[in-house]
């Protein structure tokens, strides 16, 4: 019997929201369920900004090294600014729990029973790094524990290839940080 599995598995910090769904729903933005779609827009917005602006700052530092200095401090400002807007509405998903993750999908808890094969928008958000994002599923299982409720295995539906990179992104950072924290 072969016992590799097709993703690699980390567990990770994270809060995490869930609204069932129809399939149906899969064209609409899974974000569009939950009250912090507005941060996880802004978010996007600003990374896509970020991405964009990033060959012309280079540019202008190239130029102007003091003028490329000050953009860079301007950006990070914007991305406290918008880490503190993602970890304010963040409180509102309760506490965080450990989550084991591929790029697959994920097994977390939840309070409430999900039925198994039932198509699921979800919000997750990671503490370290901070990131949110919001993603279609399927529950695949759900089974009773006695302490949380319920332990929920989701298969995540992606919708676009920018969605796959932020989970990878982050099950990759989750990696490093674990063999730092590790080495220490």
């Amino acid at each position: 019997m072969d016992e590799r599995r097709e993703y690699f598995r980390i567990d990770v910090e994270a809060r995490i929201d869930l609204a069932i769904t129809q399939d149906s729903a899969r064209q609409q933005d899974p974000a569009s369920y939950f009250s912090q779609s507005g941060v996880l827009h802004t978010l996007a917005e600003l990374k896509k900004l970020d991405g964009e602006g990033l060959q012309v700052q280079q540019q202008i530092k190239d130029n102007d090294r003091a003028l490329g200095e000050y953009l860079h401090l301007l950006s990070r400002k914007v991305d406290i600014l918008a880490l503190y807007c993602l970890s304010s509405s963040a409180e509102s998903l309760g506490d965080t729990q450990t989550v084991t993750i591929s790029e697959g999908g994920l097994d977390f808890t939840y309070p409430q029973q999900v039925d198994a094969g039932s198509p699921v928008a979800l919000m997750l958000v990671f503490t370290q790094p901070p990131m949110a994002i919001a993603l279609h599923a399927r529950a695949v299982r759900c089974e009773p524990d006695p302490t949380t409720g319920f332990t929920i295995a989701a298969e995540f539906h992606y919708q676009n290839s920018a969605q796959r990179q932020q989970i990878s992104q982050q099950i990759m950072r989750a990696q490093m940080e674990s063999i730092r924290s590790s080495k220490s």
